[in-house]
């Protein structure tokens, strides 16, 4: 079966695009002149300007960061343009003792999952030796515990 034919073929007229600049539409004006050299004037200024402000910015965060680097904490901070920004530091919290499951208080947290964990019930990984709880270790073939990070 053949396609159906278009019923409207005698109104269609073919069309092409064609962009039709200042410069093209007025190739001899002295104003057209005028106006580019003001439109490239004003974006060479931009250029500047934003050349200028990122090496203040880039020196601002460069001092900031040494501050930061003394803690060796950072924190990554939005901004208003929605970039991350290297400022600031990571608050500190005081150590707050607080009860483990079993009612004991401690500070002690595991590595994994940052239970709070008391001297009985922590333990220690055979291959990195930190501590974890009980959820966050495996028992290996040998006998020894193995944290969820080594197991992988």
């Amino acid at each position: 079966m053949t396609k159906r034919t278009n019923p409207f073929i005698d109104d269609f007229l073919p069309q092409s695009k064609i962009h039709v600049s200042l410069k093209k539409y007025d190739k001899h004006s002295t104003d057209n002149e005028k106006r580019l050299k003001k439109v490239y004037e004003k974006t060479l200024q931009m250029l500047f300007n934003g050349a200028k402000k990122g090496t203040t910015t880039e020196t601002n965060n460069n001092l900031q960061d040494s501050k930061v680097r003394k803690d060796k904490k950072k924190q990554l901070f939005i901004g208003k343009d929605g970039n991350l920004l290297h400022s600031g530091c990571l608050i500190e919290t005081q150590s707050i003792r607080k009860n483990c499951h079993c009612g004991v208080t401690s500070e002690t947290k595991c590595a994994y999952c940052e239970f709070v964990l008391c001297d009985s019930c922590l333990h220690t990984c055979a291959g990195c030796e930190q501590v974890y709880c009980n959820k966050c270790l495996f028992v290996g073939s040998e006998g020894s515990e193995i944290c969820v990070s080594c197991y992988s």
